[in-house]
């Protein structure tokens, strides 16, 4: 199993999107987050072995990031984009339902997909999704997101070594060779730019939601299961409990020892707990 030979491509929009196709059993499409060198076998790919043994696991690149193409301009917020993608994806492969799975701002999507979609989607699971939980108590941005801030700003291996120490629990993971892969896929051609368009959605009032994600996640029937990391220092766990509270059918986990990584620091616990919830 490779990204060479598991890799997949349609055109949705105008643009290729890229995917990699792996395992069998019940679709699940997994979508990556916006840290700086991300694509969704970053995220997803080790996970993948323990993963495809009961479900059909569809690896998104999301518009702009790692094999995927983009828009010359982003002219809506971004969720909106990749979540209209990811749906173009189901229909050009002739699927009608699948459950998501993603990871911060690709919770996020799944949640955006979920609620434009309701009939589309089975399932969710989240992991650490920020715009969907409310951090409450902590500074916003926060610490992880104004360290991915500083590297779009001006990418630099020092600021790439930052921003990685705040993804985890356990600082002896963010090794030289973690590093050093990261900062070379953010420095792809493309890649800064395409972050900070992404970003620049964001904070533009013109692209701005009439109604901010967690106050529409009541509106969230499916069965949801959020995973949490209890040391996310990017989006802190106390941002969690609103929308476990105001989903009908949610429930959530927090990790000990565990950053904004859930799938990484805790693999073998999300593996579980994506194949007990989905497959």
């Amino acid at each position: 199993m490779s990204p060479e030979d598991t890799r997949r491509t349609h055109v949705v929009d105008g643009h290729e999107l890229a995917y990699h196709d792996v395992g069998e059993g019940p679709v699940v499409v997994l979508l990556h987050g916006s840290g700086p060198g991300v694509n969704g076998w970053a995220n997803f790919g080790h996970t993948l072995p323990a993963l495809s043994q009961g479900l059909r696991c569809l690896v998104v690149d999301l518009p702009g990031f790692g094999a995927s193409g983009r828009p010359e301009k982003y002219e809506r917020n971004y969720l909106r984009i990749a979540a209209d993608a990811v749906v173009g994806l189901l229909d050009a492969l002739g699927l009608e339902t699948a459950s998501l799975v993603g990871n911060s701002m690709g919770a996020d999507v799944c949640v955006r997909i979920a609620l434009d979609h309701p009939k589309r989607i089975t399932k969710l699971l989240l992991n650490g999704a920020g715009g969907t939980g409310v951090p409450v108590f902590g500074p916003s941005p926060s610490e992880g997101i104004a360290r991915l801030m500083e590297f779009n700003a001006d990418p630099t291996r020092e600021r790439m070594a930052a921003w990685v120490l705040t993804m985890m629990s356990d600082q002896r993971r963010a090794t030289d060779e973690l590093v050093d892969a990261r900062l070379a896929a953010a420095l792809a051609p493309g890649a800064v730019k395409n972050m900070q368009d992404v970003y620049g959605t964001f904070y533009d009032p013109a692209m701005a939601e009439a109604v901010p994600l967690w106050a529409e996640v009541h509106r969230i029937k499916q069965p949801t299961l959020m995973l949490w990391g209890r040391d996310d220092r990017v989006t802190p766990v106390e941002g969690a409990f609103l929308p476990a509270r105001r989903m009908p059918r949610c429930d959530l986990r927090i990790y000990s020892r565990c950053g904004h990584w859930v799938p990484v620091e805790r693999q073998a616990d999300f593996e579980r707990a994506a194949l007990e919830h989905l497959a």
